[in-house]
């Protein structure tokens, strides 16, 4: 049985989101609004001085010039698996929706399992490899992921079926589009070829994955280090209209906002006690609003100053993200969404290892020997 694909975005609302993408563009060139950080500044945005692109992919010398996350990686395709093992989507769509049934909030979790192993070294499923104490899943950064056993079962039946065929990193960008679809993102189609890496260090998660306290700049930098813009930012942050995060890694800005007047004082006073009952280990909502629901709330949230970690509501007050935040709390959710499965596209083609790169693990939590 083939993957059954999730319904789509509307037609109207497909050309609004590519108008704010257009518009969007603009803006990561040549900065938003004239504010206090001016393209070129800090390593985003270009820089005046800056050479000019090689001629072709685009036109002469000036003119446009195709982004790198829009050509085609070498090594990835749509049907890959089309011969080797054809039913392997749909494997991966019935193991994420059982999983699902019985606990909705792993979706939030295998998109963010995602993004961790996107962060350290792209998309090469280094994340899911199991060395105590010393691979990136026993990172500080680490330490609340969830996921890995579900990735590892459909490994397990896919290597009962196609043996040696379907890599962990193709896995689990196909489970990560699985359980965003299942909360209502529009489906996005996927190109596989993805190898495995073999190579995983904690110190590298700590180093890479962006955990709470980075500026707006940092944050930016390091999107745009890996081939995503501004607005990528902006956009994935959304994912944090469903899924939750620890009072340990809220207090510390919560403090900092309190004392700037940053934060709402009802929902700041919420936390407090939410916090002080529980502990570091108790979870909080990410989006209070409208917690298992995908929408543009958090924006919305954003704009109350209802925002519940730092780097989220840094990105208000910024000239450089600001816009889009309160663009995307004005428009319909559609749009929003939208964007969001365009983004988690290019994310799952960043620093992507094909052909003799890496390899295709027998099992997930292990490198081959």
């Amino acid at each position: 049985m083939m993957r059954t694909p999730a319904a789509t975005v509307s037609p109207f609302l497909a050309v609004s989101a590519l108008l704010l993408l257009l518009v969007a563009s603009s803006v990561a060139a040549n900065g938003y609004g004239g504010g206090d950080a001016p393209a070129g500044a800090s390593g985003y945005g270009g820089h005046d001085d800056a050479p000019s692109g090689p001629k072709g992919d685009g036109g002469q010398d000036g003119g446009y010039q195709m982004p790198a996350y829009q050509k085609p990686v070498d090594g990835l395709d749509a049907g890959y698996y089309r011969k080797s093992c054809p039913d392997m989507e749909g494997i991966v769509q019935r193991a994420v929706k059982k999983a699902l049934d019985a606990d909705y909030t792993l979706a939030a979790s295998l998109i963010r399992l995602f993004f961790h192993d996107f962060a350290v070294r792209g998309t090469d499923a280094s994340v899911l490899i199991d060395v105590p104490h010393q691979s990136e899943r026993y990172a500080d950064a680490s330490k609340t992921l969830r996921g890995f056993d579900l990735i590892e079962e459909i490994k397990t039946e896919l290597e009962a079926k196609c043996h040696a065929t379907v890599s962990c990193a193709d896995i689990l960008a196909a489970a990560s589009r699985d359980a965003a679809t299942a909360v209502g993102v529009p489906d996005w189609s996927l190109k596989y070829g993805r190898k495995d890496g073999k190579d995983s260090i904690a110190g590298e998660a700590d180093r890479y994955v962006p955990m709470g306290g980075q500026s707006v700049t940092e944050l930016i930098a390091f999107f745009e280090s890996n081939g995503l813009s501004i607005i990528d930012l902006v956009v994935l942050s959304g994912a944090h209209t469903i899924g939750r995060a620890t009072c340990g890694a809220v207090k510390p800005g919560l403090c900092d906002r309190r004392r700037a007047g940053a934060v709402e004082r009802q929902y700041a006073d919420f936390l407090q006690r939410k916090c002080v009952a529980g502990g570091d280990g108790e979870y909080v909502e990410l989006d209070g609003e409208t917690p298992t629901a995908f929408d543009s709330q958090y924006y919305k949230n954003l704009m109350r100053e209802r925002g519940l970690l730092d780097t989220d509501q840094k990105m208000l007050p910024d000239s450089r993200t600001g816009g889009f935040v309160r663009a995307f709390a004005n428009q319909p959710s559609q749009i929003f969404i939208h964007l969001f499965a365009q983004s988690m596209r290019k994310l799952g083609e960043v620093q992507v290892l094909t052909g003799n790169e890496g390899e295709v693990r027998r099992k997930c939590s292990a490198v081959n020997y």
